[in-house]
């Protein structure tokens, strides 16, 4: 399924960089792709990583073929330019969203393809959390930080949810939420943003219409080189957007105000949330 969105615009036999696929490759070389990975791990660190998840098999995780340095840059570090470059729940990782779009852009041969597969906030452990800021985006660029901050790490951990005890769910879905840190949890969370590592969490907040016009805005404001060619609405808790350089607007490219209204009726779209009773506190 996902494979049939991002090739909507994309060749399935040109070349592929995907982004940090660990062991759940979406173009494997295994299934004939001419793909390549990058990551920050090597497959012998991705294997010591994901050890204790579950449903994970060492088989899952192919060869990195390009282990990106501490603070690297993946243009610089990678040669290779591809026909297609795919992020499969990467961006909202990221520091720097408008770093790393024009990062993946300097990674495109001419008529390339940026495919990004992104978790719709609406239907995971982001639920409760406000969707990200155009101002906040731009900041970010304008200050760029190597690692997420405390402030991240506090806004991600107390709001993380829980929904019938999984992260992520469909739509129309119906149970209770709970909580997934308790303020212990959360301070201690925070507080590892001080140290020396990165520390891994969704930065960026997204519904789909909300990111269509966020990259919108950052084009028309040139902040990004690359417009939306093709889109795909929320499919179990992900939606899908793939990207092209362009310089203008199309014909059939909405209109701004359109995109305004679609991403404010998402707001309406959100269920009206139902608790799980509070387990009492431990008297001892």
């Amino acid at each position: 399924m996902r494979r049939q969105h991002l090739f909507a615009t994309a060749d399935p036999s040109g070349s592929a960089l995907e982004i940090g696929p660990a062991h759940n490759g979406i173009l494997r070389k295994r299934d004939g792709y001419d793909s390549r990975t990058v990551d920050y791990l090597d497959r012998a660190g991705l294997i010591e990583k994901y050890k204790a998840h579950e449903n994970y098999s060492p088989d899952d995780i192919e060869d990195v073929d390009y282990v990106l340095p501490p603070g690297a840059k993946m243009a610089d570090v990678i040669d290779d330019r591809f026909d297609l470059v795919l992020a499969s729940h990467v961006i909202e990782h990221t520091t720097s969203l408008i770093d790393f779009l024009n990062e993946c852009t300097r990674l495109l041969r001419p008529g390339g393809v940026l495919a990004l597969v992104v978790p719709d906030h609406r239907y995971c452990f982001d639920r409760f959390r406000e969707r990200s800021s155009l101002g906040s985006v731009v900041d970010a660029a304008l200050h760029p930080r190597a690692v997420h901050t405390v402030g991240t790490l506090t806004e991600f951990s107390i709001n993380a949810v829980k929904h019938r005890g999984t992260t992520s769910w469909a739509p129309r879905h119906r149970g209770a939420y709970t909580f997934a840190h308790s303020p212990q949890d959360v301070r201690r969370h925070a507080a590892s943003a001080l140290g020396d590592g990165y520390v891994d969490v969704h930065h960026w907040v997204f519904s789909p219409h909300h990111l269509r016009l966020m990259l919108r805005d950052l084009a028309d404001l040139g902040y990004v080189e690359v417009r939306e060619a093709y889109w795909h609405d929320t499919i179990g808790h992900e939606f899908f957007v793939n990207l092209t350089v362009r310089s203008e607007l199309g014909p059939d490219d909405p209109s701004r105000q359109e995109l305004v209204t679609l991403a404010d009726a998402e707001l309406r779209s959100l269920d009206v949330p139902v608790w799980e009773p509070a387990t009492p506190p431990d008297a001892s």
